[in-house]
């Protein structure tokens, strides 16, 4: 380690968490350098026994510093209000001393030496001015009734009075965890009472954050519907497979123990294309930690169909496919990671570039949302395509979350020839984002498509009620989500958001002025239906006097 000689070249010193461009020179070799290869203080390593550092922000440059700031400190409305009132009350009261002072100047210098005769002054006030000045704290004294010195405790009081209430309100005790509602905060009453907009994410805040493998269409046919009311017994001839995991749909099933190549093909896209790490525990049975309750819950479902994601290294991934022990071959098999490329919000896919162990060949396998995958797609896919809309449809009138799954082979040589324009893109120190992004996109061309996966995301107990009496409460709510349209809408009607009696105007422009037109044309449906209903609430009016 002594001997390393390498230099860093970085961004200057930001706040930006989420992003960090720089190379490294070693031996006369560059090497990208990004926000996956940073640790930002305070982070924590988990599954690695040891790594080599280099320091590159410390002190006040870290991005932590960076993105500290000055604590606004927030007031609720009664305590702006008392504040006014004892700011009034102390000017007034100011004025009054003032003008008690003015006087008792005035009175002394006019009759304050006729009173010398039976009460002789201190030589120490020999002016009126002095005379007066001394005055200040006897009339400061006469008007101190003015203040409300009690005004802060008593208003302290009511406010403990009602964050008590808040604990011991038996609505608000959630059983199954046991688990009361605590006011941390003697003011939460009045703060609660000021909200007027709620800003609500879906995922993890409406919804439990727990996603189940419910259905997925492969090759343009439809799995996962209920046949039958009973439990498929996954665990007879698969040992990885979950208790927990409930299906239905032996269709599927059956093709995965025949190892249909289509089938296979699905599941072993939705083991390779992931970033999910497992973890073995003391009982040989292997969780998976992974940043996305989706991912997790589709490699969860490949391991329960016989493609098992048992390992990770960073250069390969290494599956346990079952099937393979039924024509002789060892069942685990390890696939060469030769490129990642990485999801994020504008690019709604991950692609990863794997190589076959036995036969060298290279494939692209791609999952993101429909709308980017399917502009993708080689033309001959035109009837499939068809096709998965249509189950798409279907599982979003369900509410169920949807990705699109599609693989490319890639010619060595082409790849050899992408490989080298993404290196030289990523270590690049200025636009290296949107050059990547270009060569990302050069190479999820010409994608075949494979087919779709659904995920349910059922909400946490309690938020239609809990939603409608917001609603009652007339407090305006709005939710973030990044579902389609179809799903967005079935889910606000499941959650109680939308209800039946409501006028849905739905705004799905993408160019600035065409969203403009189509909020000013909600406006003015909005505008009109209230006139209208003005008008009939004033000729029933008429009619009820005459």
């Amino acid at each position: 380690l002594g001997e390393f000689n390498g230099y860093i070249e970085c961004e200057p010193p930001n706040n930006r968490l989420n992003k960090f461009v720089g190379t490294l020179t070693w031996n006369e070799k560059k090497y990208s350098l990004d926000n996956e290869k940073i640790l930002l203080r305070g982070c924590r390593l988990r599954n690695t026994q040891w790594m080599y550092g280099v320091v590159v922000y410390a002190g006040h440059d870290t991005k932590l510093v960076k993105n500290s700031g000055r604590t606004k400190f927030k007031r609720t409305r009664i305590d702006l209000l008392m504040n006014r009132m004892v700011f009034f009350i102390l000017g007034f009261l100011g004025v009054c001393v003032g003008i008690t002072l003015i006087g008792s100047g005035i009175w002394e210098a006019l009759y304050g030496d006729f009173f010398q005769v039976y009460v002789p002054f201190d030589t120490r006030f020999d002016s009126p001015a002095k005379i007066a000045f001394v005055q200040i704290i006897s009339n400061i004294i006469v008007f101190n009734t003015f203040v409300p010195i009690s005004l802060y405790v008593t208003v302290e009081v009511i406010r403990l009075g009602l964050s008590l209430l808040i604990n011991w309100d038996i609505k608000m005790y959630y059983e199954p965890n046991d688990v009361p509602a605590i006011s941390r905060s003697t003011a939460l009453n009045e703060e609660l009472g000021q909200i007027e907009y709620i800003f609500s994410d879906k995922t993890g805040t409406l919804t439990q954050n727990v996603m189940t493998f419910l259905k997925c269409s492969i090759n343009g046919i439809k799995y996962g519907d209920l046949l039958s009311g009973e439990k498929l017994d996954l665990q007879s001839w698969n040992p990885y497979a979950e208790e927990n995991f409930v299906y239905y749909d032996s269709t599927l099933v059956d093709k995965c123990r025949e190892a249909q190549p289509e089938v296979e093909e699905f599941f072993k896209l939705i083991s390779l294309c992931h970033t999910v790490l497992p973890h073995q525990g003391e009982d040989g049975k292997i969780s998976y930690n992974a940043q996305s309750p989706d991912e997790a819950a589709l490699v969860s479902a490949a391991r329960n169909f016989g493609l098992v994601f048992t390992s990770r290294t960073p250069f390969t991934v290494t599956l346990d496919i079952l099937n393979r022990e039924r024509v002789g071959k060892a069942s685990s098999v390890s696939y060469e990671i030769l490129n990642i490329l990485d999801f994020n919000n504008e690019r709604k896919r991950m692609s990863v570039i794997v190589r076959e162990p036995e036969t060298g060949k290279i494939t692209l396998y791609c999952k993101g949302a429909d709308t980017v995958v399917f502009e993708r797609l080689h033309s001959d896919c035109a009837k499939l395509k068809e096709e998965t809309q249509l189950h798409l449809a279907d599982y979003a009138r369900e509410g169920l979350r949807t990705l699109v799954l599609a693989k490319k082979d890639i010619d060595p040589d082409y790849y050899e020839q992408w490989a080298q324009e993404y290196y030289e893109a990523s270590i690049l120190s200025e636009d290296r984002d949107r050059v990547i992004d270009r060569v990302y996109n050069s190479i999820e061309q010409e994608l075949t498509l494979m087919g779709a996966t659904a995920i349910e995301d059922k909400l946490q107990d309690g938020v239609p009620d809990t939603i409608a009496n917001l609603a009652k409460a007339n407090i305006k709510i709005w939710v973030l989500t990044g579902d389609k349209q179809e799903t967005a809408i079935n889910i606000g009607y499941s959650c109680k958001l939308l209800t039946e009696d409501m006028k849905v105007f739905i705004v799905n422009a993408e160019e600035k002025e065409a969203v403009r037109e189509q909020i000013q044309d909600a406006k003015n449906e909005i505008d009109r239906k209230k006139k209208l209903y003005v008008n009939k609430f004033k000729m029933l009016k008429m009619r009820l006097i005459g």
